[in-house]
């Protein structure tokens, strides 16, 4: 019988005084430590410490998860007096078990993140079990948040600074036997028992008022004040670079980290912690992050009712390209049959380098095993005909080629097809209405705009004629959730919805190198605000040429109100047409690419479209914001006429879809960013814009009416 129980937790009372302490969350595969559970912990830790115990033993009832912190769903649904009430509540345990009377052991078999390994660094001792699934981690900054039951007090007293801004600020997550080497685990073991470790025969309680100086470097650099600020001050210089305007956490938790080194005990950086959550709780940022999170799960929820018969396992990709190298990998690595059709014998010889090239890539940075990597390579299969794909179930078509070239393709492929194979074409700028014309079966045709990058980035538009049989939709979805893939469904328009609204920003960002400003700064600028790339490098790895063609076939779509400059299309005649040619909108150099000054030259002297306006003399913080303001409003213009024309209907499809392709998360979204704003703010915004640079920026009506 246990000595306690509750609903997600037990303590079973061993030999010699010991308690085990064992969470197990009802109903979940993982225990996600909400307010409930806390309150059943601290309800345990108050029975073991009034209990004739001599040590306290913290271990998981799963099998490969130790302990997380709350849902993301939940963290959704707060308001900044629950992210408070949470920090505190969550400080008074951690603090109840490290002020046992006795010591306290957590054995971490599985993961172990954010809230929950806060838990295991409450205990005196920690031991790790060898296993491939045990991680641990602080990946709070994803989300915009930072520790705040005592991660950032506790942990540089186990680990020291060095690791510590590794762990909290880089998110790097290690895995038994790094935190066995870098001192966050006392002990590696081979399994989990519900006896305690050979360590703990004779028990003690950890001093934490000291800091480890076992490697030369913490000797060295983090025992004295100048050393510890020489690494805040790097790890400060990273953050000015690398972190957006308007997020907070970051530049919060590297305070932590020197207030953990202000004073020996941990009350203090406690006090920081609770002061701190108060104001990320209040900022903008936390909650669009969290929002657009819950949301992107719900677009990859798998489909009810899906049929293991209709399941697609058999693949042909058409092409040698980047998008087509990319969708191999990714197949090849989740186990489906894939064949890769090239042009001809010498494409198909170049197409097998390339293939063996990428995936030493991902041995090297850890993401394949040398096992994995011998069966991708030997089964690859290669042609140049139509050998094999008689008995495929989808054929994504990611080759180049103009309406009347696909229209011949498709043709063709149908002979050499089964009756149930579904026909997806990847990022082709054209309708499907217009590819499915002169084919037997149109029914059985879909587009898919899969958005840069293709190995890592989440976000699948799936695009239907009105003759595709939803049955087949539905198949393609199924195996875009395999992939990891969030799955939006959009109109048949060309270029679909992501690019609609990313477009314009493009074609600014190549007016601005046209009015003289430099290349490296407005990607810069655009980074400061939050995207994950500049839209000049950017349009260097979709390629400038498939940018070229999107201001062609979207052209309607814009009509009266942008001028799409012809500098993309000179540059493909140079070609310039980015990363596929080694030089676009950039150029290789010694260390990193660099802007391409002849580039910058040609949009200057031979680009038509609008006419430039003079560059204004300001600062460079001030440059940042006009460079911002004239790029990000002209998305959220067109963001808010998506909505209007039906392209999407909930505003959080939207938002989600411009993040997962490289928009600002912490800023909501275009329409998340734009409500913040106001109407007012915006109007007056696009007015002066309007004024200033012509009609493109010019409010309409209807902006109150979404907003």
């Amino acid at each position: 019988m246990a000595f306690f129980q509750s609903k997600h937790l037990w303590v079973q009372q061993l030999a010699d005084g010991v308690a085990v302490l064992i969470l197990e969350r009802d109903a979940s595969p993982v225990n996600y430590l909400d307010p409930e559970m806390l309150g059943e912990l601290e309800k345990a830790i108050d029975a073991v410490a009034a209990g004739p115990f001599q040590l306290l033993v913290v271990r998981s009832g799963k099998t490969g998860n130790f302990c997380n912190g709350p849902s993301p769903a939940l963290l959704a649904s707060w308001k900044v007096d629950d992210f408070r009430a949470w920090s505190e509540r969550g400080q008074r345990v951690c603090g109840k078990i490290a002020g046992l009377a006795i010591p306290s052991v957590c054995v971490i078999a599985g993961t172990c993140f954010d809230a929950g390994l806060e838990l295991a660094l409450a205990c005196d001792h920690r031991i790790v079990v060898d296993r491939d699934e045990t991680s641990l981690g602080f990946p709070e900054l994803e989300w915009g948040m930072i520790p705040c039951w005592g991660g950032t007090q506790r942990l540089p007293r186990l680990i020291g600074l060095d690791h510590s801004l590794h762990m909290l600020l880089a998110g790097e997550r290690v895995d038994a036997r790094e935190a066995w080497a870098n001192g966050l685990a006392d002990e590696l073991t081979e399994a989990a028992g519900e006896e305690p470790p050979a360590l703990l025969a004779h028990p003690t309680k950890r001093d934490w008022s000291t800091f480890p100086w076992r490697t030369w470097r913490q000797r060295w650099l983090e025992s004295h004040r100048l050393g510890r600020w020489f690494l805040c001050r790097g790890a400060e210089r990273i953050l000015r670079t690398r972190i957006p305007d308007a997020m907070p956490a970051p530049a919060i938790m590297l305070q932590a980290l020197r207030e953990a080194y202000a004073q020996s005990t941990v009350e203090w950086g406690l006090a920081f912690e609770r002061e701190a959550i108060d104001r990320i709780a209040e900022d903008p940022a936390l909650h669009n992050i969290l929002r657009l999170m819950l949301h992107r799960d719900q677009l990859r929820l798998p489909s009810i009712g899906a049929h293991e018969k209709t399941r697609i396992r058999q693949i042909g990709i058409i092409g040698g390209g980047t998008t087509a190298l990319a969708l191999y990998l990714q197949c090849a690595i989740r186990g489906y049959d894939v064949v890769l059709r090239a042009a001809d014998r010498e494409a198909l010889g170049m197409v097998v380098l390339q293939v063996n090239q990428l995936l030493e890539v991902e041995v090297k940075r850890g993401a394949l095993s040398q096992r994995q990597y011998a069966k991708i390579i030997g089964g690859f299969r290669g042609t140049y005909t139509w050998t094999h794909f008689d008995k495929l179930h989808l054929i994504l078509d990611a080759a180049d080629g103009s309406l009347p070239d696909k229209q011949r393709l498709y043709q063709e492929m149908e002979k050499h097809i089964g009756s149930a194979a579904v026909v997806a074409s990847i990022n082709a700028p054209n309708r499907v209405e217009d590819l499915q014309k002169g084919l037997q079966h149109p029914e059985r045709l879909v587009a898919l705009h899969l958005i840069e990058p293709w190995n890592y980035g989440s976000l699948a538009e799936i695009v239907a004629g009105p003759a595709m049989a939803q049955p087949h939709v539905q198949r393609v979805r199924d195996w875009l959730m395999a992939l990891g893939k969030c799955c939006l469904q959009v109109p048949d328009r060309p270029g679909g919805l992501a690019l609609r609204i990313w477009l314009p920003a493009l074609n600014e960002a190549g007016l601005l190198v046209k009015e003289g400003v430099r290349i490296d700064q407005i990607d810069h600028a655009m980074r400061r605000f939050g995207m994950a790339h500049g839209p000049l490098e950017w349009m260097d790895r979709i390629g400038v040429d498939t940018v070229a063609s999107l201001t062609v076939a979207m052209q309607p779509n814009f009509a009266g109100r942008v001028a799409f400059e012809s500098g993309f299309s000179l540059m493909v005649e140079k070609g310039w047409t980015g990363n596929l040619s080694e030089t676009g909108f950039y150029q290789p150099g010694y260390r990193k690419p660099t802007p391409h000054r002849a580039a910058a030259q040609l949009w200057q002297t031979q680009s038509q479209g609008e006419s430039p306006r003079p560059v204004p003399a300001l600062s460079e913080p001030d440059a940042h914001l006009w460079i911002q303001n004239r790029i990000v409003t002209l998305m959220l213009l067109e963001a808010v006429r998506c909505l209007e024309e039906g392209l999407v209907k909930d505003a959080d499809d939207l938002d989600c879809a411009l993040c997962l392709t490289g928009w600002a998360m912490h800023r909501g979204g275009p329409i998340g960013h734009a409500r913040q704003l106001g109407i007012e703010a915006l109007t007056a915004r696009c007015t002066e814009l309007a004024q200033i640079y012509g009609p493109r920026f010019a409010p309409f009506a209807s902006l109150s009416e979404f907003l």
